[in-house]
């Protein structure tokens, strides 16, 4: 699970990645936790992208210009679905967190009885919801949902990723990536995947993707190819 602890109180911040290790240790889940001491360095960092399962956001940041609950406000411009949660001293900025859709509010100070059942929770709900893969696009770090990716194709040391937003290059193997998406990613050729969802259909010599895409089909891929295709509607 992929987290972000955005507070200008550095003894804070450690204790609350401290309680996060401690859960993923006795989970048994790993953590990938990541700092930030103002709204404005998370911003930064993560250019428009938040490649997080959970943001843990002071509502009184001080490091900055930006207070928690507008920092909230920025990360909904382009994430809708990435879990927000804030840490306060104040019951009644409770109400104040309904628009920007928190999961949580977290009195300080934080312990495990208020931490631990949040990332049990987030830890529930990304088990079900989509998944996502996390590159490296020129040097910033963005996370594609698999739902929203068409097809990949090898080109030389780079893929590109054909996706609903847009093209997507990032240098790496397909096999690696293959390895790191789910089962409705199919090959049918050797420098082309695509995602059953969104296969229109399927001929011996191309496939036919919703957007007017079309990849190669080679002779070795058809009939797993086609047979994947079938089964994947029939449980449907």
């Amino acid at each position: 699970m992929r987290i972000a602890i955005c507070d200008d109180e550095e003894a804070l911040a450690a204790l609350v990645e401290q309680l996060v290790r401690r859960w993923s240790g006795e989970r048994g889940h790993p953590c990938l936790v990541r700092t930030f001491a103002s709204g404005e360095e998370l911003l930064f960092e993560t250019a428009g992208s938040y490649p997080f399962d959970l943001i843990l956001l002071d509502i009184d940041l001080g490091g900055g210009n930006l207070s928690g609950l507008e920092l909230a406000r920025k990360i909904r411009e382009t994430d809708a679905g990435v879990a927000l949660a804030f840490l306060t001293n104040y019951p009644g900025h409770v109400f104040e967190g309904y628009e920007v859709s928190a999961l949580r509010y977290l009195m300080k100070p934080v312990s495990e009885e208020n931490l631990f059942p949040l990332l049990d929770l987030v830890l529930e709900r990304t088990g079900r919801a989509s998944r996502y893969l996390v590159l490296e696009v020129d040097g910033e770090q963005r996370r594609v949902e698999e739902d929203c990716i068409f097809y990949l194709e090898a080109r030389g040391h780079t893929v590109l990723l054909e996706t609903a937003s847009g093209p997507v290059t990032v240098k790496a193997a397909l096999s690696t990536l293959s390895r790191r998406l789910g089962t409705d990613f199919v090959p049918t050729h050797r420098s082309f995947l695509v995602n059953l969802r969104h296969v229109e259909r399927v001929g011996r010599a191309e496939c036919l993707l919703e957007g007017g895409y079309s990849v190669p089909v080679s002779r070795g891929a058809w009939e797993k190819l086609n047979r994947a295709f079938i089964d994947y509607y029939r449980e449907a």
